[in-house]
């Protein structure tokens, strides 16, 4: 099976991971930029903007359970909705 390749945004001036709520870059050589985000659609349709760590968890989750990277977007929004995260 091969890997997709997925481009991230770098200096999106209002880049914010929906996820982990990051907004600066967190690595240390990089620390004067925004974080690199993608707006991914899920499986209903919604915009999710993620970091490239959220990404990578998020696509390693759902290899690890056989389930759609895209309805897991929706899970994971849903749950954090209800939260109120």
């Amino acid at each position: 099976m091969s890997e997709i390749l997925v481009s991230f945004v770098y200096n999106k001036n209002n880049a914010r991971c929906m996820w982990c709520k990051r907004t600066r870059n967190p690595h240390p050589d990089f620390t004067f930029e925004t974080i690199p985000t993608k707006v991914f659609t899920s499986k209903k349709g919604r915009k999710i903007e993620l970091c490239f760590s959220c990404h990578e968890y998020e696509t390693f989750k759902s290899k690890k359970t056989k389930t759609d990277f895209k309805k897991n977007l929706d899970l994971k929004y849903e749950t954090l909705k209800v939260l109120n995260i």
